[in-house]
C-alpha cells in the first residue's frame, strides 16, 4: 500500500480510544441507544483501518473482512445519526448495508475485479447507506427542533456523491487501483473527513437535542404542553422588549369554573382529561401568535396585542362559548366546562406587568362573583367595592 500507515495507525487508535470514551455516557443512560451506534461504529471503523494497515490488497478474500468492518461503520453511525430524527431500526438497517456490500462484493469478484472488487462495493455500499438516510429525512423525519438540521442530508448528500466519484474511478482504473498511492491517499481522506463530519454533527445534534428537551421540559407545562408559568411570562417579557409606546396589550385570566369539583367527584384523571381537553379548545379557537400559558392548577392566561378593549372582549367570548359548545358536543359522562374570564388592557408606554395581573385577577373575581360561566374587563362590569375589598 503506498498511503501512510502510520496515519492510517493513528485514526484507527483515535476511532478505538473515541469508542471507549463514549460508553460511559451509555451507560449513565441506556435508551440513549444512538450512543451506543456511534460507540460501537467508532470501534468498528478503528478495527477496519487496522485490518488495512497489516492486510495485502493482494489477498481479496482477506482484504475483504476489513472493508467489512469500515461498512459497518459507515451503516452504524449512519444509524446513530438518523435515530435522532425518528429511525428506531438500526440493527435491521446496518445488516441490509452489510448484505448490499456483501451482495457486490461477490458479483465484482464473479466478475473478475480482483482486489478492486472489496473497494468498490463499499463505495457502493455507502452510496445505499446515504440514499436510505436522504430518504428517511425526506419522508419520515419527526425531529426538527435542532437548529441547522438541513446540515445532515447536505453531508449524506455529498458522501453518495463523492463516493460514486471515488468508486467510478477505481473501476475505470481496474486492478491497479488499490496500489495507486495518490487514489488510495485520496479514498482515505474522503472517508476520514466525511465519518469525521458525521461523527461531530452527530454529538452536536445530539446536543442541540437534549437542550431543546431541558428548556421545553423548563418552559413548558408537562400535562398540556403548553407554556407553564415560567416560561408565559418569560416569553411575555420579550414581546415587550420590542414593543412601541402606542402598541394596546391585553392580558385575559381563564380560570375553569368549579373544577376542584370535578376532581373531587370523577377523581384526577379526570380533572386531566378536562384541562387537556379544554387546552385543546383553546388552541383551536386561538391565533398561533397568542402567548397561552397555564399559570396554575386550572388558572390559564393569554397575553395578545389588540386595536382596542372590545377586541380582546370579543375574543374572550368567543372562548367561552367554544368551551360551553365543546361541553355539549363530547360523549355522555364527560364534564362540560364553563370558564369565567377577566381581562386587563395596558398600552405599551408605561407599561406595568404586575399592575395588569393585579386588574385581570380583580376583573377574574368580578366575573365570578356575577355568577361565572362570564366575562368582565377590568373597570367594567366589576361589582360595587371589589377594588376595595381586593385591598383589604
Amino acid at each position: 500500500m503506498q498511503y501512510n500507515l502510520t496515519a492510517v495507525f493513528a485514526w484507527a487508535a483515535d476511532c478505538i480510544l473515541l469508542s471507549i470514551l463514549l460508553l460511559p455516557l451509555w451507560l449513565r443512560n441506556r435508551a440513549r441507544m444512538f450512543i451506543l451506534l456511534w460507540s460501537a461504529a467508532l470501534a468498528m471503523m478503528g478495527v477496519g483501518l487496522l485490518g488495512l494497515t497489516y492486510v495485502d490488497p493482494k489477498a481479496n478474500l482477506l482484504f475483504a473482512l476489513p472493508i467489512a468492518a469500515l461498512v459497518v461503520a459507515e451503516a452504524l453511525s449512519a444509524a446513530g445519526l438518523i435515530s435522532l430524527y425518528g429511525e428506531d431500526r438500526p440493527l435491521r438497517f446496518t445488516v441490509l448495508s452489510l448484505s448490499v456490500w456483501l451482495a457486490a462484493f461477490i458479483l465484482f469478484s464473479i466478475s473478475s475485479f480482483g482486489p478492486v472488487a472489496a473497494v468498490a462495493s463499499y463505495f457502493l455500499a455507502v452510496i445505499v447507506i446515504a440514499i436510505y438516510a436522504l430518504h428517511f429525512l425526506k419522508y419520515h423525519a419527526t425531529f426538527k427542533e435542532v437548529r441547522f438540521h438541513r446540515s445532515i442530508p447536505l453531508i449524506f448528500l455529498f458522501e453518495a456523491v463523492s463516493a460514486l466519484a471515488i468508486a467510478v474511478t477505481y473501476v475505470l482504473e481496474g486492478p491497479a487501483a488499490p496500489h495507486e498511492g495518490a487514489l488510495a491517499s485520496i479514498t482515505l481522506i474522503a472517508g476520514f473527513v466525511l465519518f469525521s463530519a458525521k461523527i461531530f454533527l452527530a454529538v452536536w445534534l445530539s446536543i442541540e437535542k437534549y437542550e431543546f428537551y431541558l428548556k421545553r421540559l423548563a418552559f413548558h407545562d408537562p400535562l398540556t404542553g403548553i407554556l407553564n408559568r415560567r416560561g408565559f411570562f418569560e416569553k411575555i417579557g420579550q414581546r415587550l422588549k420590542t414593543a412601541s409606546a402606542t402598541d394596546i396589550f391585553a392580558y385575559l385570566t381563564i380560570d375553569i369554573d368549579h373544577f376542584k369539583s370535578v376532581n373531587d367527584q370523577l377523581g384526577h384523571s379526570a380533572g386531566d382529561a378536562a384541562i387537556v381537553r379544554f387546552t385543546s379548545t383553546v388552541e383551536d379557537g386561538i391565533d398561533l401568535s397568542y402567548l397561552f400559558g397555564r399559570t396554575g392548577g386550572e388558572e390559564f392566561a393569554i397575553f395578545l396585542k389588540v386595536e382596542d378593549e372590545r377586541a380582546a372582549i370579543g375574543l374572550a367570548e368567543r372562548i367561552r362559548l367554544l368551551l360551553a359548545d365543546t361541553g355539549h358536543r363530547h360523549t355522555a359522562g364527560s364534564t362540560p366546562l364553563t370558564v369565567s374570564i377577566g381581562i386587563a388592557i395596558q398600552r405599551g408606554a408605561g407599561f406595568d406587568l404586575e399592575t395588569m395581573l393585579s386588574q385581570s385577577d380583580r376583573a377574574l373575581y368580578a366575573a365570578k362573583n356575577n355568577g361565572r360561566d362570564c366575562v368582565v374587563a377590568y373597570g367594567a362590569g366589576e361589582p360595587p367595592g371589589t377594588a376595595e375589598r381586593l385591598q383589604a
